[in-house]
């Protein structure tokens, strides 16, 4: 959880860091084994997405799907 604007940096600060380490991982393991980058990746990807909504709930920004039945959500195809 986030309390202050001296945590709410240091998230953002985290999840730069592991942007950094996911785009190093694209571009060094993808290439040579794809299975293997989305498993190594998939840890990043969820810790990333959990900060993103420790940030948002910080921010009082609330979800999309909170405000938009799903049945009226659009899809993209």
């Amino acid at each position: 959880m986030i309390y202050t604007e001296e945590g709410l940096k240091r998230t953002q600060e985290l999840i730069a860091d592991l942007e950094r380490s996911l785009d190093e991982l694209r571009r060094r393991v993808k290439p040579i084994n794809e299975q293997k980058y989305r498993l190594m990746a998939s840890g990043c990807e969820s810790q990333i997405r959990q900060m993103r909504e420790e940030i948002d709930e910080y921010l009082g920004i609330v979800p999309y799907s909170d405000l938009v039945p799903e049945s009226e959500v659009p899809v993209l195809a």
